[in-house]
């Protein structure tokens, strides 16, 4: 019987445009996006970041030595973080959940100013009753540990847990930790996912 629905946040409960981020932190620093992408993405410092293991400090001095200059640590924050707009269509689904007696877990990939700026400025993540967030724990999915983390979470057994993501092979992962899991498309089919499981039961 599935007792916990656990959702991944980017691309599900809310949406963001990474290209976005970049054309606007490039702007704060006086520089190429192109350059941020690779200084960013391509070098695997943004993945260190969202596993904790750079701070905001620390990312925010390594941009400046990069570009060769001092940067506005508030506008570039921002710059970062306002690149979200929150799926509202998903809070029915997570509010019946919830009254159903589900417990909902937030299992996401992201970084502390990231996920500050989401919970500040969006209602959808009132609905959780616990994350697990890579920052915090220092791991990434697919990594097998951080669903085990989830489960632990959601006070269940992995088969009693559902997962969402827009990722496959986050899927993949997760379905291998022994959870039922399902790519997230739209709320209508994971709505659908959701009933044929239950029903199933």
């Amino acid at each position: 019987m599935i007792q916990a629905c656990l959702f991944d946040m980017g691309n599900v409960l809310v949406s963001f445009s990474h290209e976005q981020m970049l054309q606007q932190m490039a702007a704060v620093c006086d520089c190429d996006p192109e350059f941020l992408r690779e200084w960013l993405f391509e070098s695997g410092r943004l993945l260190d970041y969202e596993r904790g293991h750079t701070s905001d400090d620390e990312l925010h001095d390594q941009i400046e030595l990069a570009v060769g200059k001092t940067v506005n640590r508030q506008e570039l924050r921002w710059a970062a973080s306002d690149i979200f707009s929150q799926n509202s269509q998903l809070i029915p689904l997570l509010k019946s959940l919830r009254q159903s007696g589900m417990k909902l877990v937030l299992l996401s990939n992201t970084s502390r100013i990231h996920f500050e700026h989401i919970q500040k400025h969006f209602s959808i993540l009132e609905h959780f009753d616990s994350f697990v967030l890579s920052y915090e724990v220092g791991l990434l999915k697919p990594e097998l540990e951080i669903y085990k983390l989830a489960v632990q979470q959601a006070i269940a057994l992995p088969e009693q847990c559902f997962f969402t993501d827009d990722i496959q092979k986050n899927i993949l992962a997760a379905r291998q930790a022994g959870l039922h899991a399902e790519q997230y498309q739209n709320v209508e089919q994971l709505t659908q996912e959701l009933n044929r499981l239950i029903e199933s039961e």
